[in-house]
């Protein structure tokens, strides 16, 4: 049977959310669901999930936190776990390391590991022979060595995506199939 395996970025997510949707809140099973049929009724066959992998980082905390960054900081956590308790989820962390400031004097902060960690992940199930299927959620072209590898390993590697400017031409160039996840798309996915 084939197999799919659905990547997640969560920060590409949470950035589509909060600027082309309002800060819609995605209702995480229903989007795993949602992906699997888009991808399944394409393919015209079964098609069973293996896993849905999440990638993001917590927020970041000093080492004498204020009352916003350790409120903030346990909101992400307690939301990370929740995903974990979604079947077959599986959320992988990556860090937020403060690099200085910006000329403004305001905090500049990068993730570090999360897109790694998702490439590997990505060419460990392929050339596993482990997926005949990936869904990636993004629109990083760090994802493309990922990408082009799984494909030489014959994996169809379809692209869920926002509207145009959100994501890398070459990432989209590179995917076997593309779906825009637009507005109708984001409210079949909305928490209630």
């Amino acid at each position: 049977m084939a197999r799919l395996a659905i990547f997640l970025d969560g920060g590409y997510l949470d950035a589509l959310t909060r600027r082309r949707f309002s800060r819609l809140r995605i209702d995480y099973a229903k989007l795993s669901e949602h992906v699997h049929g888009r991808v399944a009724e394409a393919t015209g066959g079964p098609l069973d999930i293996l896993r849905t992998y999440y990638y993001d980082c917590l927020p970041y905390q000093s080492l004498a936190p204020t009352d916003e960054e350790s409120e903030r900081y346990g909101r992400k956590r307690a939301f990370l776990h929740r995903l974990t308790t979604l079947p077959r989820y599986q959320v992988r962390e990556g860090r937020l390391q403060y690099q200085g400031r910006d000329e403004r004097g305001r905090p500049i902060f990068q993730q570090k590991r999360v897109d790694l960690l998702l490439g590997l992940d990505i060419a460990l199930l392929s050339t596993k022979q482990q997926v005949s299927h990936i869904a990636l959620l993004a629109g990083d072209s760090d994802f493309l060595p990922a990408v082009t590898l799984a494909k030489q390993e014959g994996v169809s590697l379809w692209l869920f995506h926002g509207p145009p400017r959100t994501y890398s031409e070459e990432l989209w160039q590179e995917a076997d199939e593309r779906f825009e996840m637009d507005a109708a798309f984001m409210e079949a996915v909305r928490r209630a």
